[in-house]
């Protein structure tokens, strides 16, 4: 996932809202205008930051759940571009400068945090030019102006719509900024931005009847601005289809430079990619010897007529990929996988009440809905939550309506992936207790930073870690079925760390790709189709999830050796939460007991 700041609203997809005094404090203990910059404190100078990046960026000041920019978007024009990079500049001594003071290790930690967000923005205006080569960075900004105001009800809806009235003049500008910046992209960003801005002009079809309940004032601005914002839209694709993607020849693999740029820059890991990529192929090798131990009973049971030879080198392909395929066929109708996924909220929260390991956040602000259409297409799942100042703002669990272009084979092997155990594990790992519970958590830490600037991969790895954490606690009554299963997507997101690599460092080809998915991680043909597509569009996002499960599970058995029989789970969890999404590099440090 692009980490430009016209996709911040879509990178703080795990930031929530929960209002306390931790939270409530930053928002008053901002610096005063009149507090120089030398006299600043670090706290004060982050709260200084953030203000700033509020009223430069009116969309990300929306994912925090700030709304005073409501009517507001920025200038993303070849000038409005130059500006912003000039600020961030200015912005990059500033935080250096405060390095360099050596604060402790909390706002060291955040400092750092800070200045890789920056550096990360800087670093690819140097490269890879996402202004001149990211169509999907100006669809996502037009589609969010709107989503924003209308997806959320932390405001009365004639208020939003007062708001989304005045932002509807500037869409048109947006669309002329992207024709004159845009110049040769991959051609699947481009072909990504077509669908996403048909799902645009949907969005913005729909506010006519959206504002009938409004003023008669509201109502007759949103129609005065409507038609020459579906104007602009129209054209955009008639632009996207007929003049860029001719020209959309941009080379998807962003080469090895980037890629391991990115890895501390993106996901805040000073591990080397071979040493990542060596300890995710040995997790890999690890856990299918270990469920072909699980596999084999079922193995016997189902296949007692042609039982396989166990003893062979390909047993493990073969006993887990037919007891695999066996368990699922066990998944719900196309129909009926939003009320499946709702169960498992719940039951996953009902199991906690009685297991505390991790304490659920009370009340639940979690809706689990179809994605935006805007926004489908790239991860197939995901949480969006309210901003870290928006009270018990509603949070969308988002799962991606089955497309009725796919085919019949396609969707049938998608419903075979999102099966009954593997559902179990998509809502644990995006609602509860996953990104929902952890960045629950995180609105209430004290750092400003890591509320407002949450880091990706730590949020992976939590998610990840609490897939197999769950189950070890007992959650699913120990069914070995649900172990494989879990297993299976610990595989995936091993894999997504070997195909990350592979594909933007490598050679990697789709045929490759397929296999080590499809055959060696047992994945479904669906699910490979979705990550090589998602290879395309990203880079180091991928390797999040095991880049934080990595960090997260180091810390664990360190503790486990430190404290013996006094090492408690819930009690590491409490603590992993209570620390924020810190880049990973720095929980071993925050997590050690303060010096006396």
């Amino acid at each position: 996932m692009s980490n430009d700041r016209t996709n911040a609203r879509l990178s703080l997809v795990v930031v929530c809202a929960l209002l306390t005094s931790a939270t409530a404090g930053a928002q008053t203990t901002r610096p005063d205008a009149t507090v120089t910059a030398t006299a600043m404190t670090f706290s004060q100078l982050a709260s200084a930051y953030v203000n700033e990046s509020e009223k430069h960026d009116p969309l990300f000041a929306d994912g925090l759940g700030i709304h005073r920019y409501d009517d507001k978007l920025d200038d993303y024009s070849a000038t409005g571009h130059a500006a912003r990079i000039a600020w961030l500049g200015t912005w990059r001594v500033r935080i250096g400068d405060a390095i360099a003071k050596a604060p402790g290790r909390e706002d060291n930690a955040d400092a750092h945090a800070l200045l890789d967000s920056i550096d990360l923005e800087l670093f690819e205006n140097e490269t890879l030019a996402p202004w001149r080569t990211s169509p999907t960075d100006y669809t996502s900004a037009i589609g969010q102006a709107a989503y924003s105001l209308t997806g959320r009800t932390f405001a009365p809806l004639g208020t939003r719509m007062q708001h989304l009235a005045a932002r509807l003049a500037a869409i048109p500008g947006i669309v002329t900024a992207a024709e004159a910046n845009l110049t040769h992209p991959t051609r699947v960003a481009t072909l990504q931005a077509i669908d996403a801005n048909a799902g645009n002009v949907a969005l913005y079809t729909s506010l006519t009847s959206l504002a009938k309940t409004t003023s008669p004032t509201t109502r007759a601005a949103i129609a005065k601005q409507l038609p020459s914002v579906l104007a602009a839209l129209d054209g955009f694709t008639k632009f996207l289809k007929t003049t860029l993607l001719p020209r959309s020849n941009g080379n998807p693999r962003v080469g090895a430079v980037v890629f391991d740029r990115e890895m501390l820059l993106a996901n805040g890991t000073d591990r080397t990619r071979t040493d990542l990529v060596a300890e995710a192929q040995a997790d890999f090798t690890k856990n299918r010897a270990e469920m072909l131990r699980l596999a084999i009973p079922f193995d016997r049971t189902f296949f007692p007529k042609s039982i396989a030879d166990e003893t062979k080198s390909n047993a493990v392909d073969v006993v887990v990929r037919r007891v695999l395929d066996k368990l699922a066929g066990d998944h719900p109708k196309r129909t009926e996988i939003f009320n499946v996924a709702r169960s498992d909220v719940d039951a996953a929260q009902a199991f906690l009440a009685v297991h505390p390991v991790i304490v659920p956040p009370v009340p639940s602000t979690l809706h689990v809905v179809a994605t935006p259409a805007f926004m489908a297409g790239f991860s197939g799942a995901s949480l969006d939550p309210a901003g870290p100042f928006t009270p018990l703002g509603e949070s969308f669990y988002y799962i991606d309506t089955i497309p009725k272009s796919w085919s019949d084979e396609r969707v049938a092997s998608y419903l075979r992936d999102y099966n009954t155990y593997e559902l179990k594990m998509l809502s644990m790992h995006e609602a509860m207790p996953g990104h929902y519970l952890q960045f629950r958590a995180n609105s209430t830490v004290p750092s400003l930073v890591r509320r407002a600037f949450p880091n990706g991969s730590f949020a992976e790895g939590w998610a990840v870690y609490i897939e197999g954490m769950m189950l070890d606690a007992g959650y699913g009554d120990n069914d070995p079925r649900l172990r494989l299963f879990q297993l299976k997507w610990r595989l995936r997101e091993e894999a997504n760390t070997l195909i990350d690599a592979g594909f933007h460092t490598g050679d990697l080809t789709e045929a490759r790709c397929h296999d080590l998915l499809e055959r060696q991680a047992y994945q479904e043909k669906s699910e490979a189709q979705t990550k090589w597509h998602r290879l395309q569009l990203s880079h180091d996002q991928l390797s999040s999830y095991y880049t934080g499960l990595s960090a997260i599970r180091r810390v664990e058995a360190a503790e486990r050796v430190r404290l013996g029989p006094a090492f408690d789970v819930a009690t590491f969890n409490a603590r992993l939460l209570a620390m924020g999404s810190v880049e990973p590099r720095y929980i071993a440090t925050l997590l050690e007991p303060a010096s006396p």
